[in-house]
């Protein structure tokens, strides 16, 4: 189960990657894509209906934990998507902590830069 609940949260990083590369930007666009172009399942819907709603404010909150040497444009998409995503499931389904932080370093792991991991957990640790 674990296993699946992990690949349903690459597909939803892969889809807020996607977003963060078109500027899709518009609420109603980003729900409307995902509803009618992609095969969301409820749990992934929430998150990116959360996404969607709270976009502006999650970024800012987000680039606000980052070390004064690096901003938000600076670190890659995908560890934007990442921590996007960690962020709303946090918020929007209410998972344990501990579980987003694991699965958002084992995403990492395979999807970026494995390095990336020191300053996703302590920006997650910080904003969950």
């Amino acid at each position: 189960m674990e296993k699946q609940r992990w690949k349903a949260r690459v597909n939803v990083m892969r889809y807020i990657y996607m977003i963060t590369m078109n500027d899709l930007v518009n609420e109603k666009s980003i729900i409307d894509d995902a509803l009618h172009n992609h095969n969301f399942d409820a749990f992934q819907l929430k998150i990116i209906e959360y996404y969607a709603q709270h976009r502006e404010q999650i970024i800012k909150l987000l680039a606000a934990r980052l070390s004064k040497n690096w901003t938000w444009d600076r670190i890659s998409k995908v560890d934007q998507a990442v921590l996007i995503c960690a962020y709303c499931e946090a918020k929007a389904i209410a998972t344990d902590k501990k579980i987003i932080i694991d699965q958002s370093l084992l995403t990492i792991k395979h999807y970026a830069d494995p390095q990336s991991t020191a300053y996703i957990n302590a920006i997650l640790d910080k904003v969950i």
